[in-house]
């Protein structure tokens, strides 16, 4: 039977219309509870995600006889090594950056200037007053001092702290929460079994997708590196004077979909534009482009398969959806979290269906199908499987 044949019975729009309005409203009235808050939330979830992405090297030490608490402790010491090294680096980085800030601004300033003549010259009408108006330049070069920068926050001590102590305290969470987690980790599987035989819900699914979002975090980070390693080495190629810290950008923003990569590339443009001029600006762009080209439609793809059946025009959402939500942090778990609402979505037969509009569609033979579900079933079928990806070379 076709899932889009005619249906024979009259659907009662005045309840399902009732129904939506009580979902949307509760709907509304959760997310209202998680932007308020966020605080305790977005360290919890990315206590998760760090633990799902640090579980293969716990489970490789306990393979080879290591002690699970040995084991624990050297995943632990890694983990806070790699993030020690990165902020150290990056702030050093982002100091010395900050004091050849107002160059930078000096250089764009001119530069904006040199392009407003040349549009005027070429017939567009009142091109300087236009952009002069675009930016206050002479305040932003004051900001960007750093005497200026430093009295600034001088009269914000009070918030100034307040917003170190509470970045010091989640990151805290995130350890604390992350170590408990890699120790309950062990078992989990037999506990959700246990779960469900006691009457409560069915979370297999959700333990499934825990393998997928793994594979996906690793790739990703693996995928961020080498966007880093090569944009930093072609922002060195063309002697910028940061090419570490475009480095770090590079890394980070990858996690980003989407807009991550070219948000990462922009000051190493504009450090280009100011220190070499246009044409070297232009190659540093084309180098960017051609990396984050190559590495996100072949090297990507090739690694993940077709396993993540998620559509481009909902990652594209969820950026914009999770950022609304939990701000830049969101932005950067926006997939992940997007697969968990996926994994809940498909194993709720209520709500199934938002599941397969969420779905990557694939063209075969001229036939449009949708990842991870067979559109034609038989009578006592339901569509899908209550995962939510397909596995790669899997041929249906």
């Amino acid at each position: 039977m076709s899932l889009f044949q005619d249906q024979d019975h009259t659907v009662d729009w005045g309840r399902k219309g009732s129904q939506a309005v009580v979902t949307l409203a509760c709907l509304f009235v959760v997310l209202t509870g998680m932007k308020i808050a966020a605080n305790v939330l977005v360290p919890i979830v990315y206590a998760f995600f760090l633990a799902v992405l640090s579980y293969p090297m716990v489970r490789w030490l306990r393979r080879r006889r290591v002690p699970a608490g040995l084991a624990l402790g050297i995943t632990m010491a890694v983990n806070l090594s790699v993030l020690a090294g990165l902020v150290t680096v990056g702030v050093r980085l982002l100091i010395s950056f900050w004091r050849d800030l107002p160059h930078y601004l000096r250089g764009l300033e001119r530069y904006s200037n040199e392009a407003a003549t040349w549009l005027e010259a070429n017939g567009v009408p009142d091109a300087k007053t236009t952009v002069s108006g675009l930016f206050d330049w002479n305040n932003l070069i004051g900001w960007a001092t750093q005497q200026d920068v430093m009295s600034n926050l001088g009269s914000l001590g009070i918030s100034t702290f307040g917003t170190l102590a509470t970045f010091l305290a989640s990151l805290i969470m995130v350890i604390i929460v992350m170590m408990f987690i890699l120790m309950e980790a062990h078992g989990t599987q037999s506990r959700l079994q246990a779960v469900q035989l006691s009457g409560g819900p069915d979370l297999s699914g959700l333990l499934r997708s825990a393998d997928d979002i793994q594979k996906y975090l690793g790739v990703k980070t693996l995928i961020s590196a080498l966007t880093g390693l090569l944009a930093g080495f072609w922002c060195w190629f063309f002697d910028l004077h940061y090419p570490l810290l475009w480095a770090l950008l590079a890394f980070l923003f990858n996690y980003i979909p989407a807009v991550g990569s070219t948000a990462a590339s922009v000051p190493a443009i504009v450090e280009a534009l100011v220190q070499h001029g246009p044409g070297t600006a232009v190659f540093v762009a084309l180098g960017y482009g051609g990396i984050n080209f190559f590495l996100d439609n072949f090297v990507q793809p090739t690694m993940l398969g077709n396993r993540f059946g998620i559509s481009p025009l909902v990652v594209i959402l969820s950026v914009i959806f999770w950022g609304w939500l939990w701000g830049p942090l969101g932005m950067f778990l926006a997939v992940p979290l997007t697969m968990v609402l996926k994994v809940l979505l498909d194993n709720n037969a209520e709500f199934q269906w938002i599941s397969v509009a969420m779905a990557k569609k694939k063209v075969r033979h001229g036939e449009v199908e949708m990842a991870g579900y067979d559109l034609m079933m038989n009578d006592e079928e339901t569509i899908g499987s209550g995962a939510s990806t397909e596995f790669p070379g899997r041929e249906k």
